[in-house]
């Protein structure tokens, strides 16, 4: 793989943003027919869900359509119906909650999430583009089944490997729920483009929701970040070179932390020492400063992600010094737009940090592309000593950050 490093100065921090590319995902589904009639809650609310399908600029005709509970791992509970011949569906007797449309026509589908909150809802036109493929592994020798949250799509799980087909593009929540008496369900989260194929990993415990990443895969990309038509998502160290002298890291030009494990439980280490500013051979002044960040996005307002829904960002950290936390919006002049500094201790501790109390107020979390934790020597040595893991996104609708 190869790094290409962009270095910005922000006051005596600067931040160093590291793209990558991977490979991308594949998938297989299952179609259970059911009479459309009284919509997923068997209710009769009375709230109708109406849409015009179109494929290739043509009406949907016949085009087949299902509802479903936007959280439901159980293909019984959906409803389906037909498009008329000019590509037109309606869901009746609607109850109030979150649904996702799906269609499927000759090659093509469409996922679609629906809020219903009292009154019917109109989608207008929607296009159906090509499906899509995903494969991916839980873990070595597992066995179970892998479904996909809100859609009638699953495949079995052997030898820990699996494949889906014929998936519609879009956010893709699947969940791994294994043959193994009491053991636990797991998940993962990705954004899959029309026509390709995807590889999907690191599931985590599926009661952690939200948890951006535990370096257990012992990789560094988070296992959130979807499929866009780039791959992203990278943690990187960054530093002035002139200034700084790491420690913990590959000493190769990825600029990457240590995994290091404690017992079994993987996490990051990281430190840098810092040297004296000194000016260039242009007579600019070389601050020291060092950077721990992960990828959320690109600068492009399309490859960003929305954590407005999001109440705090939780982590487990110790170590020497201080840390100043932030978060970045590229599409900005100024990339800050929310910061909060702690010190470390020699014990892990957990923190959790409320969005709300440490964003710049003319900013918003609309397009957040990273999250960064820069180093602050607070000691006579001028040496931070970073352990990092388990983060976390608290609070928030799930799936609703990588939509897009």
């Amino acid at each position: 793989m190869y790094f290409s490093k962009v270095q910005r100065n922000i006051s005596t921090f600067g931040l160093g943003l590291i793209a990558l590319s991977t490979a991308a995902v594949l998938s297989a589904c299952s179609d259970t027919d059911k009479t459309a009639g009284g919509g997923p809650s068997g209710t009769d609310a009375g709230n109708a869900i109406m849409a015009q399908l179109t494929v290739d600029g043509q009406p949907a005709a016949f085009a087949r359509v299902k509802l479903s509970e936007s959280e439901s791992l159980d293909a019984a509970d959906n409803e389906f119906t037909k498009a008329d011949k000019n590509g037109k569906v309606v869901f009746e007797n609607v109850a109030e909650g979150t649904y996702t449309l799906e269609a499927r026509l000759d090659g093509k589908a469409l996922q679609k999430e629906v809020s219903v909150e009292g009154s019917d809802v109109d989608l207008g036109k929607e296009a159906l583009e090509e499906t899509v493929s995903i494969a991916g592994s839980v873990g070595d020798g597992a066995e179970g089944t892998v479904k996909v949250r809100g859609m009638a799509h699953s495949a079995k799980v052997k030898d820990g490997k699996f494949s889906m087909d014929s998936l519609p593009a879009g956010p893709i929540s699947l969940v791994f729920i294994p043959n193994k008496k009491g053991a636990d369900t797991s998940s993962t989260y990705m954004k899959v483009i029309a026509g390709e194929s995807s590889t999907a990993s690191t599931f985590a415990e599926e009661s952690r929701a939200l948890l951006l990443d535990d370096f257990q895969d012992s990789n560094y990309q988070n296992r959130f970040m979807p499929a866009r038509t780039y791959d992203g998502g990278w943690w990187y160290f960054d530093y002035n070179e002139e200034t700084v002298t790491p420690k913990f890291t590959d000493n190769g030009s990825s600029h990457r932390f240590s995994l290091e494990s404690e017992d079994g439980n993987i996490v990051a280490h990281v430190a840098a020492t810092f040297g004296e500013a000194v000016k260039d051979s242009s007579g600019e002044t070389q601050w020291p400063w060092a950077t721990v960040g992960i990828e959320l996005g690109k600068s492009d307002k399309s490859l960003c992600n929305d954590i407005s829904s999001v109440d705090s960002i939780a982590f487990r950290a110790k170590g020497e010094g201080a840390i100043v936390f932030g978060l970045i919006d590229e599409t900005q002049s100024s990339q800050i737009i929310a910061q909060s500094e702690f010190t470390l201790g020699d014990k892990w501790e957990r923190i959790s940090i409320p969005l709300a109390d440490i964003l710049d107020p003319q900013f918003s979390y609309t397009c957040v592309n990273q999250l960064v934790w820069s180093f602050k020597p607070n000691n006579e040595e001028k040496t931070v000593n970073f352990w990092l893991d388990d983060i976390e996104l608290t609070g928030g609708k799930r799936l609703s950050i990588w939509k897009r």
